[in-house]
C-alpha cells in the first residue's frame, strides 16, 4: 500500500512537472508575439506614430522653424544620417511636392536598412506606394519610377507580396498609360520580368515578355481629355492668409527658434530661457493666428477663401502638433505636450472642414463638366494625407467610397482617364490600386 501511494505521488509530481513546463512555454511564447516588432507588413501604419523624439538632432530640426527650407533641412539630415531627423521632417512637412517626398522615402528606406532598422525601412515603403498609387500631382513616368524602386526595396526586405505589388502597378501603367513612349514601355517590360523572375513569380515574368512583342504590332493608348489645367483652382494649397499683426508674430518665433539653434550648436542642450522664450513666442502665435483664421472663415462664404483659411490653419495646427510630439527633438511647449491629444483632434476637424469647403468649391465650379474630376481629384489628396498620416483619424472607407463613387461618374459621363484609383479590402486593410477604366471596380 505504501508502495502504490509513492507512485502516485511520483505520478502527481511528474504531472505537475510536466504543466509547469507548458505554462512556461507559452508564457515565453506568449513574450516573443509580443516583443515582435509589428511592421509594415501587418498592414498601414500611422507614419507620424513612427517618431522617435529621442533619435532627432535639434540641430538640424529646428532650422524650419527658423525660417529655412524644410526639404534643405531634410537633405542635410540624410546627408548627415540623421535619418530620424529627416524622417520626422517629411512626415509633417506639407510644403513638398509628392515627387520631393517620394525621393527623399526611397532614400530613408535604403539608409535605414542599412542601418539594421528595417520597420523604419518598411514604413519608408509604405508610404512611397501610396504617394506612387494616389498622388494627383506625379506623372507616369514619375509613378513608375517609384514603383519599381519601391518593389526592389520590398523584395530586398525579403517581402515578396508587396513587391509583387508595386510591380503589378508598373505593369498596369506601361500598358495603360498614353504619357509613356514605346521604347520607355519596352524597357519598363524588361526590367519587371527581371524583377518578377527574381521574386520567383516566372509566369508575371513570361507574361511580360509576351507584352513586349504585342507592343510592336498594336496601337498606342490614346491620351483622354486633360482636365489637369482646370484643377489648379483645386491646388494645394491656395493663397496663404496672414495679417501684419501675424508676419510680426512669426519672424519673432523665427528669431527666437534662430536662437535656441545657435545654442544647439555641436549636440548641446540649450539653456532654458532661450527655450522658454521660444514657446512664449510660440503661445502667441497661436492665440493670434487661432482667432485670425475662426474671424476670417467667418467673415465670408466663399468656398475658395474658406479653402485659403482652412489650409493655413492645418499649417499651423501641424506645426503645433509638431511640437506638441517633441518632433523637433526636444521640449519646448510642456502644455502643449499634455494636450496633444486635443491638438491632433483639433487638426483632424480641420481637415473636415477641409473636406466639406472642397465640396462646396467643386460645386461652384463654373464648368459642370468639371465637377465630377474635381469630387475625384479632392477625394484621391485626402485619402493620400491620411495614409501619410498628415489626416489624423481620417475615414478611410468612407472618403474611399466616395473617391470611386467619382471615378464611376467619370466613367459613365465619358470623361475617362486611362487609370482610376480603386480601394480593395486586403486581409490588412484596404489596399490601393490603379485600374484601367474598361476593367474598373470588382
Amino acid at each position: 500500500m505504501p508502495s502504490d501511494r509513492r507512485g502516485l505521488i511520483w505520478i502527481l509530481l511528474a504531472s505537475a512537472a510536466l504543466l509547469l513546463l507548458i505554462a512556461i512555454g507559452a508564457v515565453v511564447v506568449y513574450l516573443v508575439i509580443r516583443q515582435r516588432p509589428v511592421t509594415a507588413a501587418s498592414g498601414w501604419q500611422d507614419p507620424i506614430a513612427a517618431i522617435a523624439p529621442d533619435k532627432i538632432a535639434p540641430e538640424l530640426a529646428l532650422y524650419p522653424l527658423a525660417g529655412a527650407s524644410e526639404l534643405e533641412m531634410i537633405d542635410a539630415a540624410i546627408d548627415n544620417n540623421e535619418l530620424h531627423t529627416a524622417y520626422a521632417a517629411l512626415a509633417f512637412a506639407l510644403n513638398l511636392r509628392d515627387e520631393q517626398r517620394s525621393g527623399r522615402l526611397l532614400q530613408l528606406g535604403s539608409r535605414f536598412s542599412a542601418a539594421q532598422e528595417p520597420d523604419m525601412a518598411r514604413l519608408a515603403s509604405q508610404q512611397v506606394y501610396d504617394l506612387a498609387i494616389l498622388s494627383p500631382e506625379m506623372n507616369d513616368p514619375l509613378r513608375v519610377d517609384a514603383l519599381l524602386a519601391d518593389g526592389k526595396a520590398w523584395a530586398q526586405m525579403g517581402q515578396e507580396e508587396e513587391a509583387g505589388k508595386a510591380y503589378d502597378q508598373v505593369y498596369t501603367i506601361a500598358l495603360n498609360s498614353p504619357y509613356l513612349q514605346l521604347a520607355y514601355r519596352r524597357d519598363l517590360l524588361t526590367r519587371l520580368a527581371t524583377a518578377y523572375d527574381a521574386l520567383g513569380q516566372t509566369d508575371r515574368a513570361e507574361l511580360c515578355r509576351q507584352q513586349m512583342d504585342r507592343l510592336t504590332q498594336g496601337s498606342q493608348p490614346q491620351p483622354s481629355t486633360p482636365v489637369s489645367q482646370t484643377m489648379e483652382l483645386l491646388a494645394n494649397p491656395l493663397t496663404p492668409v496672414s495679417s501684419a499683426e501675424i508676419g510680426a508674430l512669426e519672424e519673432s518665433r523665427r528669431q527666437a527658434a534662430y536662437s535656441v539653434l545657435q545654442a544647439t550648436a555641436g549636440g548641446a542642450a540649450p539653456p532654458p530661457d532661450l527655450v522658454n522664450n521660444l514657446a512664449q513666442a510660440l503661445k502667441a502665435e497661436d492665440q493670434a493666428k487661432l482667432a485670425f483664421y475662426q474671424q476670417e472663415r467667418e467673415a465670408t462664404t466663399q468656398p475658395s477663401k474658406r479653402v485659403n483659411v482652412d489650409w493655413s490653419l492645418i499649417d499651423w495646427l501641424t506645426l503645433k502638433y509638431r511640437v506638441a510630439v517633441q518632433a523637433f527633438g526636444l521640449s519646448i511647449v510642456p502644455d502643449w505636450e499634455q494636450q496633444a491629444p486635443a491638438i491632433q483632434s483639433d487638426l483632424s476637424k480641420a481637415y473636415e472642414a477641409l473636406r466639406f469647403d472642397y465640396e462646396d468649391l467643386v460645386t461652384s465650379l463654373p464648368d459642370a463638366a468639371l465637377m465630377e474630376p474635381g469630387r475625384y481629384r479632392v477625394r484621391r489628396m485626402l485619402t493620400l494625407a491620411g495614409r501619410l498620416g498628415q489626416y489624423p483619424n481620417y475615414p478611410e472607407q468612407q472618403i474611399a467610397d466616395k473617391l470611386q463613387e467619382a471615378a464611376r461618374n467619370m466613367i459613365a459621363a465619358g470623361m475617362t482617364e486611362p487609370l482610376y484609383v480603386y480601394a480593395q479590402p486586403d486581409k490588412n486593410g484596404l489596399w490601393f490600386f490603379l485600374d484601367p477604366v474598361d476593367q474598373y471596380g470588382p
